[in-house]
């Protein structure tokens, strides 16, 4: 029943919204293999209270780039994380050193809502591609996001922290305490949602937390 209604799904998509490279607007893949070599990374840290660094690979400014995360949160097409998963793991490797191994590594979560609406969350459906290539201890039961907020585009920097203050509680069952974290999500603009789960988690006793991030807006 599952790989049926999976057909029916990537069938719709199909005809909603054709697979053209989102460069060149070849048909065939979201991205063509041209195109991907001509994407070029734009790796930037920089730290916050909490957050002991925070790391973003792309700009948000590329077409390319900005055309893959939408596809992946306003136009459903999983088929992006394939392909973000690539272009991170890409430039992975340089920066490692930097971060070392983490003892968990975790997706920003999504609100239920907001879940049922996508299907699926696009941190966790990243990670789970990266997880494959390094092998890091993938956690999606460390936080949950328990007050759905408005959309942080719009906000400024102090709005979108008041926004999201609170947004986020640890799960009873987790035990973090002296543990390095590494958060990923997909676009940080101000940081302001990574800053919030690491302040909860350093407040449970987390020695470091990192953050990734697939671009920067």
């Amino acid at each position: 029943m599952v790989f049926w209604i999976d057909c029916i799904k990537k069938f719709i998509l199909d005809i909603i919204f054709p697979t053209d490279c989102f460069g060149c607007e070849k048909e065939g893949e979201l991205v063509c293999e041209d195109c991907f070599q001509k994407i070029m990374p734009s790796v930037r840290s920089f730290h916050g209270e909490n957050l002991d660094k925070i790391i973003t690979f792309y700009s948000y400014d590329d077409k390319i780039i900005k055309n893959l995360i939408h596809g992946l949160k306003y136009r459903f097409v999983e088929d992006s994380a394939r392909h973000i998963g690539k272009l991170v793991e890409r430039e992975l490797g340089k920066i490692l050193e930097q971060i070392g191994c983490p003892d968990i590594f975790s997706p920003v979560p999504l609100h239920k809502k907001r879940y049922l609406e996508r299907g699926f969350n696009q941190g966790e459906e990243i990670a789970k591609f990266l997880v494959t290539k390094i092998g890091w201890p993938l956690r999606t039961d460390i936080l949950v996001r328990v007050r759905e907020t408005v959309s942080q585009v719009s906000l400024k920097e102090e709005a979108r922290k008041k926004n999201i203050e609170g947004a986020f509680w640890l799960l009873g069952n987790s035990d973090i305490k002296n543990k390095k974290i590494v958060l990923l999500d997909d676009v940080v603009t101000t940081g302001a949602t990574m800053e919030e789960c690491a302040r909860v988690l350093k407040q449970a006793g987390a020695k470091e937390v990192l953050g990734l991030a697939f671009a920067r807006g």
